[in-house]
């Protein structure tokens, strides 16, 4: 197996691990940014699966369609909402979340009836890893689904970058959970680290971009293991079984609560 293959199928593992876990805490205790960060995860993990898929054989047409939906389109939007519905206005969190199914249902819609060119096919059967994931060399997919990703993307990271933000802003002047601004860093540095991996990538080194999606799965798992507001009650995943559980002392608890309710009311 090669390294490439190896960080891919790190990544998709603790991504799916996370979800699963993830996606316990909000049966038990239903919030949205919970859910929302359940189908990141996912995504992430599946988008990772097929990109080991692709990685520990011959890229198909179907891996490639599935690693770049996944991936490329849903991954980061998902994330950034978690955060924006955690901090954000409850109200705006919708109305985005209503805009974010329709261009996920289009790019699904556009994706699974595109007939992928015989000869693009053929190409990408033999090209590597680095070559099939450098997308903008590399076009397998028609041209709007790029416009699509530009459009889910870039909004997903600065709503995990400003949730980072936020969140170490009113600590300053609020005093409020410290855990939160470590937990919005991570879940920032999960967006990040593929991204500067890949660059790496482009200078020589190989299995950048599978490593940095193993470390941004990684800092996703900890940004979320830290957060109050996602883990209070550790137990097995769909069973009454607990493992830990930690609390916050009372008059934290209550500000962190306000603080929430107040970002959530407007």
């Amino acid at each position: 197996m090669s390294s490439t293959a190896f960080f891919e199928l790190l990544a998709c593992i603790a991504a799916l691990i996370a979800a699963l876990f993830i996606f316990d805490q909000h049966v038990h205790r239903p919030r949205p940014y919970k859910l929302m960060w359940t189908l990141g995860l996912l995504f992430y993990g599946i988008a990772a699966g097929a990109a080991f898929a692709g990685s520990a054989n011959h890229w198909t047409v179907t891996e490639y369609k599935v690693w770049y939906f996944f991936g490329g389109i849903l991954t980061a939007i998902y994330l950034g909402m978690g955060s924006f519905y955690l901090l954000g206005p409850r109200r705006i969190a919708n109305i985005l979340t209503g805009i974010v199914a329709l261009l996920s249902l289009y790019a699904a819609i556009r994706i699974l009836t595109y007939s992928v060119p015989a000869d693009t096919a053929a190409k990408l059967a033999t090209a590597s890893t680095t070559q099939v994931t450098n997308v903008s060399a590399f076009q397998v997919l028609p041209g709007d689904l790029s416009l699509v990703a530009i459009l889910m993307n870039i909004p997903g990271a600065l709503f995990l970058f400003g949730g980072a933000v936020w969140s170490a802003w009113t600590f300053v002047r609020r005093h409020t959970p410290g855990y939160r601004v470590l937990s919005m860093a991570l879940l920032a540095l999960g967006a990040v680290v593929p991204s500067i991996t890949t660059g790496l990538q482009r200078l020589g080194y190989s299995s950048g971009a599978a490593l940095g999606e193993f470390l941004g799965a990684l800092c996703l798992l900890a940004g979320l293991l830290i957060s109050l507001d996602v883990f209070t009650v550790f137990r097995i995943p769909f069973t009454s079984i607990v493992l830990h559980e930690r609390r916050q002392p009372a008059a934290q608890a209550a500000q962190t609560t306000q603080t929430t309710q107040t970002a959530q009311s407007h």
